[in-house]
């Protein structure tokens, strides 16, 4: 693996959206399109510019450590932050990692925008960084967020129980997904298909 990876952190894109490393100046533009309800299942919730603000500093130190990779999600044909997503838990000797801390301002969910993020950054994983296992967890609640990660064709591989306490004290039980390397060519077809579909409809 590239040395300079966390120092200097890789810009990815396709078509339309971009993932550029994120910054401290990205916090403000994050907050005007933050909403509580994204942080529903999520270990802390943000609600003030001083929170994001710690948040975003958080992150971009885990990178710093080279434990992460921020990043910002940023419209092409707007220029517009429209939310964040990060690889962490890296793992180079085990060529690993999590996918997650994910959430996109209300105009942006439900659109073609997780679906190009996440295959933007599979691809990056299994195809640049040679990576054989990328994983994700969810919190048990999140009915959503499992429906999302399963259409993306990860494979379920349990429930993991009192896996972390959230802000609130919740206690919370966390469902694991993965896709390996060989489920690899599989699921980049997949992203192919919804890409097509999503850009020919236009959602966004």
């Amino acid at each position: 693996m590239n040395p300079t990876l966390f120092i200097s952190p890789p810009i990815l894109e396709n078509e339309v959206i971009l993932l550029i490393p994120m910054k401290y100046d990205h916090s403000i533009p994050l907050y005007k399109i933050n909403h509580t309800d994204n942080w529903k299942f999520m270990l802390n919730v943000i609600q003030s510019q001083q929170d994001m603000d710690h948040w975003v500093m958080q992150a971009i130190e885990l990178r710093e450590k080279g434990l992460a990779l921020p990043f910002t999600v940023v419209l092409k044909k707007n220029n517009q932050i429209v939310g964040t997503t990060r690889l962490y838990e890296i793992n180079t000797a085990q060529r690993s990692c999590e996918l997650g801390s994910t959430w996109y301002g209300k105009d942006y969910q439900r659109t073609f925008i997780n679906s190009a993020c996440k295959q933007i950054l599979l691809t990056y994983c299994f195809e640049t960084l040679h990576f054989i296992r990328v994983q994700f967890k969810t919190d048990e609640r999140n009915i959503r967020s499992q429906r999302a990660i399963e259409r993306l064709g990860a494979v379920k591989e349990g429930v993991m129980r009192n896996e972390r306490i959230l802000s609130n004290g919740y206690i919370r039980n966390a469902v694991l997904y993965s896709i390996t390397k060989e489920d690899w060519s599989h699921v980049k077809q997949g992203f192919i298909d919804r890409e097509a579909y999503y850009l020919s409809n236009k959602t966004v």
